[in-house]
């Protein structure tokens, strides 16, 4: 087997000098040569679930290609000797392999439909061409995995089969916030509330409600509030290759940004005006303008870094042109009207610019 080269970057975990995670996309073929999975860390296999898995992958042999929530690996040996910086490249050896933390069952299930299909070659090829997300951890002990194991098993809310395989125009943003939520590792600790409508303030710090979340998505892919149809397209023909993206921008994002963005007690940025002139100026500054394909400027990080230089504070005066006392029972703070958008954008062009 010739080595697999796997891109992305590996970010510390919570300043870690030892514990890392790598966002990156991999071939369902490379998945099923390299992955192992280890019963001191996984339950047992629940067959149950491999029928569903095997309908959807029967129905999704298309062009747009499979949809599956990104999987989750552990790579238990030092990754240094087999990283290259320059290149961003985790290059893989036959004898590595990555434990299964999340994902066994769309695993055994890609493997039962490569043997269902194995006298059809071409459909063997296109299934097996297939990139998938995942996320690889390196540094992590057997506790850890098997805490990190719990944790997904336990907390997270998986998409559903039905809105993989059945979406509408509407339904690829509601799976992208869902996936970005269960992959992106930061979004838990700044708090996006998918299961409220609103946020009552200021005893609620979290960041953003799966609403918003879109929005703010919408407005950085797109310059606007909404995705149309044409744009709803290209996200399912990018799906992967966005998703690995957009996590790997939220955890620098948010790395640029106060600790606790969403308490507005302190901070501006837990209001929906600010957040969407935000993203309407990083839409202009690290997007690049295609119609037929969703791309991002190569220097998009050192675009993203430029916020660092605001004051987000509320007790910069600047904010005071577009501020309202709001004054809840326990206690006033800052608000935002709706319309004050398009001049806070200009705003922070004017700031970073």
């Amino acid at each position: 087997m010739s080595k697999i080269s796997l891109k992305g970057t590996i970010d510390t975990i919570n300043k870690s000098r030892t514990k890392g995670m790598m966002s990156t996309q991999i071939r369902v073929d490379d998945i099923l040569q390299i992955s192992k999975i280890d019963l001191r860390i996984n339950r047992d296999l629940s067959y149950n679930r491999l029928p569903s898995l095997l309908k959807y992958f029967d129905k999704a042999e298309s062009d747009i290609g499979i949809f599956l929530p990104a999987l989750v690996f552990s790579f238990r040996e030092n990754p240094i000797a087999k990283y290259n910086r320059a290149t961003s490249t985790l290059e893989l050896e036959e004898d590595d392999k990555l434990i299964v933390i999340d994902g066994q069952h769309r695993i055994k299930a890609m493997e039962k439909y490569i043997e269902k299909n194995k006298l059809n070659k071409d459909e063997h090829i296109n299934f097996v061409s297939n990139f998938l997300t995942a996320q690889i951890y390196f540094g992590l002990s057997e506790e850890d995995e098997r805490k990190l194991f719990s944790d997904i098993n336990s907390n997270a809310r998986r998409v559903s089969m039905s809105l993989v395989t059945q979406y509408d125009s509407r339904d690829i943003m509601n799976l992208l916030v869902q996936e970005l939520h269960r992959t992106t590792s930061i979004l838990k600790v700044v708090q996006i509330e998918l299961n409220k409508s609103k946020i009552l303030r200021p005893t609620n710090q979290a960041f953003s409600t799966g609403a918003r979340f879109k929005t703010f998505i919408s407005y950085l892919l797109f310059g606007k509030k909404t995705p149309n149809r044409k744009d709803e397209e290209l996200i399912k023909s990018q799906y992967d290759e966005i998703s690995s993206f957009l996590s790997k921008f939220f955890t620098m994002f948010f790395s640029v940004l106060p600790e606790v963005p969403g308490d507005v007690v302190k901070y501006v940025l837990g209001h929906e005006p600010i957040q969407n002139a935000i993203a309407l100026y990083l839409n202009a500054t690290i997007m690049s303008s295609d119609n037929e394909v969703i791309v991002w400027k190569e220097d998009w990080e050192t675009e993203t870094e430029q916020l660092e230089a605001i004051d987000w504070s509320v007790k910069n005066p600047e904010w005071n042109r577009w501020a309202i006392t709001v004054n809840p029972v326990k206690g006033s703070y800052k608000g935002f009207v709706e319309n004050i958008t398009l001049e806070v954008t200009e705003f922070i062009i004017d700031k970073v610019g």
